[in-house]
């Protein structure tokens, strides 16, 4: 198969006519570019007319063609050096000398590299492969930048479980097990917890004029750890220190025993662990339990105040009296709720809810024998599943499923400070790098230069640190329109006329009972579906 040769052409001097002579291309070559062929008759401004040399050129034939009836000089070979758009590559294009004209010499290719100030290294073995084939209209590649070549963020491997929701068990007969959640992570000492992969730096290139091109910044992994955890001695290991309970907590790990409690009452006071907490009996009325791990009661929580900052479960369930508070940071799974006021950053989960104050991030399933949600407010953010809402009593209840205001609010104000630190960021760091760079050509700075050097790339590490933390908070708060689109209420069995129903902020009264049906927003309005 023939080897590819791109078109060409070269002009032709005729006594005092200007001619050119067009060369097809062979093979896999290209042909002719009538912009490249335009733009080259105007620098050595030949005349021509424009609409028998397009239709020459569009034929791709070998051919002679009469420009103009003017005497032009004659021109020496030359070369049109190009540079990259992202300034790392060097590209010559060559032209043919008119008949008798002089060819050019790797000295003056090495001149044209001199007067347009490029300074990476010219490829030789290029320029030599062009002086002996001397193809025209062809790219030749003379010189090269240094690439950057980035580095790798920081990370870390956790080798335990790190899912935060211990889901009960659901017997044969529909019941929830709630005895069986599958809540205890056991670490023993010397285990090792968690793989630490340290930031390996990136290395900066130079582009074809000789700046130097930065790599971006590498992050350091987040190492958050609480007590009784030990950091090898290289850096790499996250180790235990006793035999406990490990959890993972908005980034941090933590290692603990755990506090076990015959109930809380006036034999213990109020109580608050940095830990996990299991109470054998009750939380009775008017105590505080405050745990940053799990909280597992084997029997009730009655009027009291039970924060966690992972996991509250409840065998038995929650009798609140119109008083009693639980929140939890990542889910509750009780076996009913009574009266009380019920948070989850997570899932709630329990077998009915009664005239109850309960918000979750995510999910409430109320399912088992009787799966009812009646009179108070349910709020979760993508579903509300259970058998029955309302009830034939007209008991007021509101079941609302969406985005919380007060989530958009946060978000919203996270996105201001963001946008402020990528301003401060847009500032400051080029003045760092014009500084950097006179460093770098060994100017001294005086005092004052460099004590402000160092204020500035203090505030810039800063600004840095706290986009970092708000990224981390956004993505938290993060809820895509599709996923907002997906919230709804199902109910595998009765809605009751009277329920009050809302769907991101899309309000419906129900004038008559449902069954088997499911509740979602479309346009503005909520719409009941089938199952």
């Amino acid at each position: 198969m023939e080897e590819g040769r791109n078109g060409y052409f070269q002009i032709v001097l005729k006594g005092d006519e200007t001619w050119i002579r067009l060369v097809e291309s062979q093979g896999s070559g290209k042909p002719v570019d009538m912009r490249e062929l335009e733009d080259y008759l105007i620098l050595h401004r030949i005349q021509y007319d424009k609409v028998p040399l397009f239709s020459a050129v569009s034929a791709n034939k070998d051919g002679l063609h009469r420009l103009n009836r003017e005497k032009t000089y004659p021109i020496p070979e030359s070369l049109l050096l190009d540079v990259s758009d992202d300034k790392m590559t060097v590209t010559a294009r060559f032209y043919p000398p008119t008949e008798g004209a002089g060819e050019i010499t790797a000295a003056e290719i090495k001149g044209d590299f001199t007067a347009q100030k490029i300074k990476a290294e010219l490829d030789m073995n290029a320029v030599q492969r062009f002086l002996k084939e001397r193809r025209y209209c062809t790219d030749y590649v003379l010189a090269k930048g240094v690439p950057v070549q980035e580095g790798t963020d920081g990370s870390i491997e956790y080798l335990f479980e790190t899912d935060p929701l211990a889901r009960p068990k659901t017997n044969e007969d529909g019941s929830v097990d709630f005895h069986s959640l599958g809540l205890v992570r056991a670490c023993t000492k010397g285990q090792v917890l968690a793989n630490i992969r340290p930031e390996v730096p990136g290395k900066t290139g130079t582009d074809v004029y000789g700046n130097i091109a930065y790599p971006r910044e590498v992050k350091k992994p987040s190492v958050k750890f609480g007590r009784d955890i030990t950091i090898s001695g290289d850096g790499t290991k996250m180790i235990s220190d006793i035999d406990g309970h490990v959890t993972l907590i908005e980034g941090t790990v933590f290692v603990s025993g755990v506090l076990d409690l015959t109930n809380v009452d006036v034999s213990t006071g109020d109580v608050d662990f940095e830990g996990n907490v299991l109470v054998r009996g009750n939380i009775t009325t008017g105590y505080k339990v405050k745990a940053t791990g799990d909280i597992h009661v084997q029997g009730i929580i009655e009027a009291a105040e039970v924060e966690a900052g992972g996991q509250v479960q409840v065998a038995r369930g929650i009798n609140g009296m119109g008083k009693g508070v639980v929140k939890a940071g990542s889910s509750v799974i009780t076996k009913y709720i009574n009266s009380a006021r019920v948070e989850s950053g997570g899932l709630i989960q329990s077998e009915l809810i009664l005239n109850s104050e309960v918000s979750a991030r995510d999910k409430i399933i109320v399912q088992g024998k009787k799966g009812f949600i009646t009179g108070g407010h349910v709020h979760s953010g993508n579903l509300v599943e259970a058998k029955t809402i309302g009830s034939d009593m007209g008991t007021d209840t509101v079941i609302e499923v969406g985005v919380d205001p007060s989530i958009k609010a946060e978000a919203a104000k996270l996105e201001k400070e963001r946008e402020e630190h990528k301003k401060v960021l847009a500032r400051l760091e080029p003045v760092l790098v014009a500084m950097a760079q006179k460093l770098q050509k060994g100017e001294k700075l005086p005092p004052d230069q460099v004590k402000q050097m160092q204020d500035i790339n203090a505030m810039v590490r800063k600004s840095k640190e706290e986009l970092l933390s708000i990224e981390e908070k956004l993505k938290k708060l993060s809820v895509t329109p599709e996923e907002e689109s997906k919230a709804q209420i199902v109910v595998s069995g009765q809605a009751y006329a009277g329920t009050h129903v809302v769907v991101s902020e899309a309000s419906l009264i129900l004038k008559t009972d449902y069954h088997y049906c499911r509740f979602r927003k479309e346009g503005g309005d909520v719409k009941m579906m089938p199952m």
